[in-house]
């Protein structure tokens, strides 16, 4: 079902023309009950979707008086919606990011026939649900439950999106099941600082705590983006909300149910929005999105012949919009060979490249870590001892001993450091460091205002940190 709400919603709002009668001009009371049945109709469709994902974590605390870390359990809430009738739910994967039960709570009945109306109205079926993988590059995480059945949404094309298009936000805000809002599309490519690889549609549909996960849908009931954050000084909604792009959300999903992790393809570039002050330094036209800033050595790219600054218009003769969209479309094409249209100064060609796997050492150590052998609950994080095993997968490592990071549930701190999964912290406070035990003790002991300085490697460079110690 197709529906025509943008047009009745521009129409509602045009005033009457000058010297004219507002009962002539103004939208008759059948152009306003139209809208209101289309969005009735719209909330209808996608509400059965529509599901609160519900978690539970285990989170480390200081103990009293014995100065010890204990572990207690927190819950959470945010929002999913249905992609598959055999029981496959989209969210966050922050929505359940180290979570130890996860449930899905489905929408509530609908309401009875008139005269049988309550005021308590029953709630929805409340489902045990698994988490099939997640991927905190993009923010994306797929969840099972047991059924069949499920009402599901299709997945619209976010290439298609423009600038003042009308979209709708469902999702749980506040632990309000199912609501509804409405907007219009404010940025179809919006990276939040310049050079980040992941890029938002940006909306004035209200975004809160809690709508995380749900969908942002299209006047046609198509999911077009992945509420995500918003932006705000508050915390409430200021009409600054962000959500995945549906074409990278899906290519995610299916590479999670296929495989339970993202299989990234790589090439060996760094593939980068052209702004437009860039193409403005590059010369280049505006009609050019993606520049490679860097050709990895000994990469595929490299040994094709690619170079920094070649532009890149087409991947296997589709269109490149922007940086992300060509790493996405990499992903699924492990150990295929694809065909890059290619301009360079003044010559446009066809470069073909080899596809090779891409790691993810950081993968590896959440899937090495224990919750309890490896908590260090003052931090917020969970750190390995730099065994052979974990050596093994860190690139460039300078440091013969120390604690690696696989997990971190901590926000960045005021002045912006934190901890990221792949760190190594070699000292804290100028104290050699040797495994996630004497990490804690040295914790415990430190008498200080709340923060240490960390000396941590992290990509092969060694950084200080200031991280607050709770």
């Amino acid at each position: 079902m197709r529906f025509a709400l943008p047009l009745l919603f521009a129409l509602a709002l045009v005033p009457p023309a000058h010297g004219q009668s507002a009962s002539a001009e103004a939208p008759s009371s059948g152009s306003l009950a139209r809208l209101s049945n289309e969005a009735q109709a719209l909330a209808r469709q996608v509400r059965r979707a529509v599901v609160q994902v519900k978690v539970r974590r285990v989170q480390g605390l200081q103990g009293s008086g014995q100065g010890s870390a204990r572990l207690s359990e927190v819950s959470g809430t945010g929002s999913g919606f249905f992609v598959d009738s055999a029981g496959f739910v989209v969210t966050n994967a922050h929505v359940v990011s180290e979570a130890t039960e996860v449930w899905v709570q489905r929408a509530a009945p609908p309401p009875p026939p008139p005269g049988e109306e309550s005021l308590l109205r029953p709630r929805g079926s409340l489902l045990k649900a698994e988490v099939v993988g997640i991927d905190t590059e993009t923010d994306v995480a797929v969840l099972d439950v047991s059924g069949t059945g499920y009402p599901t949404l299709p997945f619209g094309n976010s290439d298609r999106l423009r600038r003042g298009q009308t979209v709708f936000a469902f999702g749980g805000p506040m632990g309000l099941e199912n609501s509804m809002t409405m907007g219009i599309v404010s940025a179809t490519a919006r990276q939040m600082r310049p050079g980040d690889p992941m890029v938002y549609v940006q909306t004035d549909a209200s975004i809160n705590p809690g709508s995380s996960g749900g969908p942002l849908v299209n006047t046609a009931g198509e999911v077009v983006g992945l509420n995500t954050f918003n932006v705000s000084k508050s915390g409430g909604s200021q009409g600054l909300g962000f959500a995945g792009p549906s074409n990278i959300v899906e290519a995610v999903y299916r590479q999670i149910r296929a495989h339970g992790h993202v299989r990234r393809g790589t090439i060996g570039v760094n593939a980068q929005t052209i702004t437009p002050e860039m193409a403005q330094e590059l010369k280049v036209s505006q009609g050019y999105r993606v520049v490679l800033g860097d050709v990895s050595p000994g990469s595929p790219a490299e040994r094709a012949g690619l170079r920094p600054g070649d532009i890149v218009t087409h991947l296997d003769g589709e269109r490149m919009h922007n940086g992300r969209e060509l790493d996405v479309n990499l992903y699924p094409k492990v150990g295929a060979t694809v065909t890059l249209g290619v301009v360079r100064k003044d010559s446009t060609f066809e470069q073909r490249v080899r596809v090779v796997r891409r790691e993810n050492p950081s993968a590896r150590f959440h899937e090495m870590a224990d919750a309890e052998d490896h908590l260090v609950g003052r931090l917020g994080i969970l750190g390995l001892p730099l065994t052979d095993e974990v050596a093994q997968h860190i690139p460039n490592l300078r440091v013969p001993s120390g604690v690696v990071v696989a997990a971190s549930n901590r926000p960045a701190a005021p002045w912006g450091d934190r901890l990221r999964p792949g760190d190594v912290l070699y000292t804290v406070d100028g104290e050699r460091v040797t495994g996630p035990g004497d990490l804690s003790a040295l914790l415990q002991s430190d008498e200080t205002d709340g923060r240490v300085l960390a000396h941590v490697l992290r990509e092969g460079r060694m950084h200080y940190l200031v991280l607050p110690v709770e």
